[in-house]
């Protein structure tokens, strides 16, 4: 009979050893396999696996939207501290340099909030920036191009948080990893024992034996694995 314990196979063991089996069944479709409902089987949920458990369970979008965030936090200490240079002279830009800065204190300081709390008070600066007396304030200290990259570095930022939240919503609907790895586990259990069941006929004879060799291997396959997993002296 054709035994393994595939719960003890490590997420991409268990991918490569379904990959595997695939590949000995496949040789078999015009014969013995022909149209047979749990080959077909087999390759669906091995397919979602593949494309969920072992190669994402998440969209792989987060270091971009960590450097979205980065860049949007720079442009906001970058369009403070200029204009906080103007404080230091004694010239008709104060006053308006100084009523900008006001703003930005009202609407808070958006550095170690969370995403959701930065989104929101960046859009309520811009909001304000985007007045007309203070869009002329602007204007008057030469800070349009900064204020412009400011709202711009913020419109990416939602663009990319936005399309991560929906990449990762799309992939968990597919499935969890724990029940989708349960669906591949039921798969190759019925077509193991459904070669073991027929491995006296002729035609199945040499299929019994590649899948007897190929447990074999897995099953040296996890020790090696437990013992690289081990820590080191």
């Amino acid at each position: 009979m054709l035994k393994i314990s595939l719960t003890r196979l490590s997420t991409k063991a268990l991918g490569d050893f379904a990959i595997r089996v695939l590949l000995l069944l496949k040789a078999l479709v015009e014969t013995i396999l022909k149209d047979h409902p749990l080959l077909a089987d087999l390759e669906e949920k091995n397919a979602i696996y593949q494309q969920v458990v072992v190669k994402k369970v998440y969209s792989g979008l987060g270091d971009d939207v960590g450097t979205f965030d980065l860049k949007r936090d720079n442009a906001y200490r970058g369009f403070r501290r200029l204009l906080k240079g103007f404080l230091r002279f004694e010239s008709s830009k104060r006053k308006d340099a100084q009523a900008l800065l006001e703003i930005l204190k009202d609407v808070g300081d958006i550095e170690g909030r969370k995403y959701a709390d930065q989104n929101t008070m960046m859009r309520k600066l811009i909001e304000k920036l985007s007045q007309e007396e203070n869009l002329a304030r602007i204007t008057r200290l030469g800070l349009t191009d900064e204020a412009n990259a400011l709202k711009t570095s913020q419109d990416n930022f939602e663009s990319e948080a936005g399309m991560q939240t929906e990449q990762n919503t799309q992939l968990r609907q597919i499935g969890s990893a724990s029940t989708l790895r349960k669906e591949l586990h039921e798969s190759l259990y019925n077509v193991l024992a459904l070669v073991s069941a027929m491995r006296n006929q002729a035609q199945w004879s040499g299929l019994y034996a590649q899948l007897e060799q190929l447990i074999k291997e897995f099953k040296t396959r996890k020790e090696e694995d437990e013992e690289d997993e081990k820590p080191k002296a």
